[in-house]
């Protein structure tokens, strides 16, 4: 079985080694490349050198708070890359899903997922979200 490539953009490590622990126990094959910010992730969306190598992610998923470039300005650069039109993006953010979905949504977001101050709930939601998608 071939792993699938699952872009993380997110700056927190605590929340990136949480991330990586529920791909490892969702039970699927899941190579899961991180960046810490949004200029990285564009030169990896990109295959910018030396990043020609790596592969086209199934998924990208995308905080809103990045240190250089704010996760909506990235949702909407990444939109205008040819090959991730199509690409599900699920946001992964600590910011109120009842403010951010709708404007998330409409720039072209998949789905918005809140990330929960709860270990467990918020653990289980990314293991949730891993099993959903392809």
């Amino acid at each position: 079985m071939t792993a699938k490539a699952i872009l993380l953009v997110e700056d927190s490590t605590a929340d990136v080694y949480l991330i990586q622990r529920a791909a490892q126990e969702c039970g699927r094959s899941i190579q899961l490349w991180t960046m810490t910010d949004g200029p990285e992730a564009l030169a990896f969306l990109r295959k910018d050198r030396p990043l020609a190598h790596v592969p086209t992610p199934a998924l990208i998923l995308l905080d809103l708070r990045l240190p250089t470039m704010s996760g909506t300005d990235l949702l909407c650069e990444i939109r205008q890359l040819p090959a991730y039109q199509e690409t599900p993006i699920v946001i992964l953010s600590r910011l109120d899903k009842a403010r951010e979905e709708a404007a998330c949504l409409r720039l072209g977001a998949t789905e918005y997922v809140q990330k929960s101050s709860n270990f467990f709930v918020f653990f289980n939601s990314v293991k949730t979200l891993f099993a959903h998608w392809p």
